[in-house]
């Protein structure tokens, strides 16, 4: 009797042991993300629930060190399995052949096809796919509506020109008491890309073209819009936050500045901080009404060179970016989705600012550049001293030929 309570009572360790071990048998995938990326830790987090193969480890990285980290960890075969990026750092990737090939792989999945002209076509390299945007960000002209009402304006009508823009600025900063009717992120040169250039798009101008191949900044087009805007500085119209600060979000929150320019995100970002605050949104206008542009930007998922599970993040990546998960995790939680087909979603119908974002993607434009990071989002960037010199200093013509040929030599130097 004691040998067969024994023999029974070993017999169910084992098979305890077993089924514990099976249950504990989930893989490890490393998974890095830019720290400013709010949306991950709700993906990995749902996703980890949703299965018991893999367990996805987010590592959050600062997104200024990114690049840096990534290309030294791929360098050092110790890169990690999935990573999010910026999608204005794709190309720099790309050129260096950092990125697994994603072409035969999920070139011909629907999601692909779904994206829109300008986040799809930055992800790829020589007709070649390395990165699948996933969640979007449309920059946008944010407008306090209370103070629109204190200066006589329509709180439903944004500036449809820069003149309006001009006309509207006037009117709050009349109100005295502090008001400024406008606003740039003056020292944060990632910021002006995302807010200030498309102002340059909208009348015509530009930086690059033939792929970040060619300079083409000095245009009387891009003169123009620098001197607006140093116009709307010199005559005290300018919150004199924009030359001193690198985000806006607070300083328009707290109900002081009338307009400024921010992206997509800024939705959940008022909503969950700030949910008294009455704001209204348009599009970034040009000189001629009809003219508007907006920046296409966002995270991409991309899967570096060494990685060690690329089947379970190819599995990450499908479940990211099917209907249901861009609709009821990113959209439901305030996020603008890549996929065109889930822009009209209950969610977004509920707040037709979503929907004007949405519609912002679908014509916005990125910057297919590949040293993204030297020309235009690094502290230091000829591009963030062209706004700088231009728009406070008034030195255009100088600042125009400085930033020209700074970003020629940048770009001989990432040919080479």
């Amino acid at each position: 009797m004691l040998s067969k309570f024994i023999h029974t009572t070993v017999a169910a360790c084992i098979i305890s042991t077993s089924l514990s071990g099976l249950a504990q048998a989930r893989e490890t995938i490393t998974f890095w993300g830019r720290s400013n990326q709010t949306s991950l830790e709700l993906l990995v987090d749902a996703y980890n629930k949703s299965q018991d193969k893999v367990d996805i480890k987010l590592n959050m990285i600062p997104g200024e060190s990114m690049m840096t980290k990534l290309s030294a960890s791929i360098a050092a075969d110790s890169s990690p399995d999935l990573v999010s990026l910026d999608v204005s750092f794709l190309p720099q990737l790309n050129g260096a052949e950092q990125l697994t090939d994603l072409t035969d792989i999920l070139g011909n999945r629907d999601y692909v096809k779904q994206l829109s002209g300008s986040l799809k076509t930055i992800g790829v390299y020589k007709e070649r796919l390395y990165g699948i945007p996933f969640s979007a960000e449309s920059s946008l002209l944010f407008y306090n509506k209370k103070i629109f009402r204190l200066a006589g304006l329509d709180p439903e009508r944004p500036p449809e020109t820069l003149q309006e823009l001009r006309e509207y600025a006037e009117k709050i900063t009349q109100l005295g008491d502090g008001y400024y009717g406008f606003a740039i992120p003056g020292t944060c040169s990632g910021c002006l890309a995302f807010t200030f250039l498309p102002y340059m798009w909208a009348n015509g101008g530009d930086l690059f073209a033939k792929e970040g191949a060619e300079s083409i900044v000095i245009s009387e087009s891009n003169k123009r819009t620098l001197a607006f805007f140093h116009q709307m500085y010199k005559d005290g119209l300018m919150s004199p936050l924009s030359k001193a600060d690198s985000s806006l979000n607070d300083g328009f929150a707290t109900g002081k500045i009338g307009m400024v320019g921010t992206g997509a995100f800024t939705f959940k970002v008022f909503n969950d901080n700030y949910p008294n605050l009455e704001y209204g949104v348009g599009y970034y206008p040009g000189e001629k009404k009809g003219d508007w542009a907006s920046f296409a930007g966002g995270d991409a998922l991309a899967i570096p060179l060494g990685s060690k599970h690329q089947k379970e993040a190819i599995a990450f990546i499908d479940w990211a970016m099917s209907k249901e998960t861009q609709i009821e995790l990113l959209a439901k939680n305030g996020f603008v989705p890549t996929r065109i087909d889930a822009s009209d979603n209950r969610y977004n119908r509920e707040d037709s600012r979503f929907l004007l974002a949405t519609k912002a993607l679908a014509k916005g434009r990125s910057v297919y550049l590949p040293a993204f990071n030297e020309a235009i989002s690094a502290p230091s960037s000829p591009f963030l001293t062209l706004i700088q010199k231009s728009v406070f200093e008034g030195d255009i013509d100088n600042a125009l030929k400085t930033a020209d040929q700074k970003f020629k030599q940048i770009i001989k130097m990432s040919q080479e």
